[in-house]
């Protein structure tokens, strides 16, 4: 009898054994699961930052250039992991550019040479016909590109620009444009700040340039990109907020009646030369102080406002660009 009691203590001693080692095996599975090690967007964030570091402030433009070689690998690589394109990236001193509807995430920076500067740009671009994530490096080649306004262009000439804003617009048949505001300052005499119109192919690939301006006659302008060119010792404003303008609303008492539009347009210094035996000279010319214009969009077109009454800009209600 005895022997019988043992027997069947010992069976469930052994019953309780495994079914505490399986649920144990079972919970460290679970476990593993969910530790699994993914990819450590902090540490190559912390990488990259040091780098540059280097690029924006290394002891020669050698220095520099080696330095932006290996983050620029070091971000493509990075850019095609699962989560890049949420991944915040708050501690890169670079601007990060981002539409409302998420179609496009733009990288974009400057280095500086011994003369003058170079402009890099690598953008995560979903891809309208396979819904593809391509990681898109644009060439810089505003230094060959003399005939800025008037020629379209795609990543592997793209005139170089440091963009402060993007603005989402729907053009005709439901297209969208992305229309950048940026500045290029290689030219020791001239600061140029640029209104770029971005749109994509159906494969992802961005074309820059559209014939998508009017006059303040409402007339159809040539250029494709709108280049402003000012004395390098002035500021000019060009952002996107709130302002009005002035448009005629004739009646049948007062032919001659106006009001006053509040809307959202793209708004910037009119430029003047600094005495009127200057003029052509664009780097002698300033901004006016007082007077100024604005784009609105309008029918599928950046219609041209004159003399519009600009104010502080109040939180834009573009994109912008968040730099560090």
């Amino acid at each position: 009898m005895k022997y019988k009691v043992t027997k069947i203590i010992s069976i469930i001693a052994l019953c309780l054994f495994f079914t505490f080692c399986g649920h144990s095996q079972r919970l460290f599975q679970r476990q593993a699961q969910v530790i699994e090690p993914t990819f450590d967007f902090s540490s190559v964030e912390a990488e990259m930052a040091e780098l540059l570091a280097v690029v924006f402030r290394g002891e020669s433009e050698q220095v520099r250039y080696n330095a932006n070689n290996r983050f620029v690998a070091l971000l493509k690589e990075t850019l095609v992991e699962d989560g890049a394109f949420d991944y915040p990236f708050q501690r890169l001193p670079l601007r990060i550019l981002m539409p409302p509807d998420r179609k496009f995430r733009m990288f974009n920076w400057v280095v500086p040479r011994e003369h003058g500067m170079e402009f890099f740009a690598v953008m995560m671009v979903r891809a309208q016909r396979t819904g593809e994530l391509r990681i898109i490096q644009l060439v810089d080649e505003s230094e060959t590109i003399f005939d800025r306004a008037n020629v379209v262009l795609g990543a592997e000439n793209w005139y170089g620009a440091y963009y402060r804003q993007v603005i989402q617009t729907e053009g005709a048949g439901g297209r969208k444009h992305y229309t950048l505001l940026g500045w290029n300052g290689n030219d020791p005499a001239i600061n140029r700040r640029i209104i770029e119109v971005l749109t994509f192919r159906p494969n992802g690939d961005p074309v820059f340039g559209a014939a998508v301006f009017t006059n303040h006659r409402g007339r159809r302008e040539r250029f494709v990109r709108k280049v402003f060119e000012h004395s390098r010792r002035g500021s000019m404003i060009l952002r996107y907020d709130v302002q009005a303008f002035v448009e005629p609303a004739p009646t049948r008492r007062n032919p001659q009646a106006v009001r006053f539009v509040e809307t959202n347009m793209i708004v910037f210094d009119h430029l003047v030369p600094q005495t009127p035996d200057m003029r052509g000279r664009r780097e002698v010319y300033i901004a006016s102080g007082g007077l100024y214009h604005g784009y609105v969009w309008q029918n599928n077109r950046w219609h041209l406002k004159t003399d519009i009454r600009a104010r502080n800009a109040p939180p834009p209600t573009a994109q912008q660009g968040r730099r560090r």
